[in-house]
């Protein structure tokens, strides 16, 4: 397994909603959510192109219409520039957008400095241009209710990006 597929894919089983019981209104399962994500790998892959940062990113298919993006200045550990990619409830719903994941730029010596810490990292390299650095950071739990209809999108969402075949993908322009 890619050492970030690993990572991603531990990350992603952390965050699922939890355990279920029979009850019909509990989440799926980590297993469920799994399932769920790879039966969305045959869907064609989201394209996210960055209007400002020049990449390129490829989402899993379930990602479309599920999310949306906000570019803007970003010093978390040094970054110049943050994109925050927020989960969109289904219409109708009350529940706020939260955070699925934040890809930001470091330069290569901002990123050596976080990357040498001994504490959490602040993400995984996904790809580097010239002096930038592409750094994918994913939540550590999911920021919904277990029993919310948005906890188990969430979970797909995030699983989704940890399994073979369509996985994240940045391409620098």
């Amino acid at each position: 397994m890619r050492p970030l597929t690993a990572l991603v894919l531990s990350l992603a089983l952390a965050a699922c909603s939890g355990n279920v019981s029979d009850s019909a209104s509990q989440p799926p399962s980590a297993d469920q959510s799994l399932a769920a994500a790879a039966a969305g790998k045959t869907l064609p892959p989201e394209q996210y192109v960055s209007p400002t940062a020049g990449f390129d990113l490829t989402l899993p298919g379930v990602w479309t219409g599920r999310y949306r993006t906000e570019e803007k200045r970003d010093t978390t550990a040094g970054a110049r520039l943050g994109v925050v990619f927020s989960f969109v409830p289904d219409s109708g719903s009350a529940a706020p957008s939260l955070t699925l994941m934040t890809l930001r730029i470091f330069t290569k010596s901002a990123w050596a400095t976080v990357a040498t810490r001994t504490s959490s990292p602040v993400g995984t390299v996904l790809a580097e241009r010239g002096d930038d650095v592409f750094v994918l950071s994913l939540p550590n739990v999911n920021p919904y209710p277990p029993a919310s209809p948005e906890a188990p999108l969430y979970d797909q969402l995030i699983i989704s990006i940890a399994q073979g075949g369509q996985q994240v993908h940045l391409t620098p322009r």
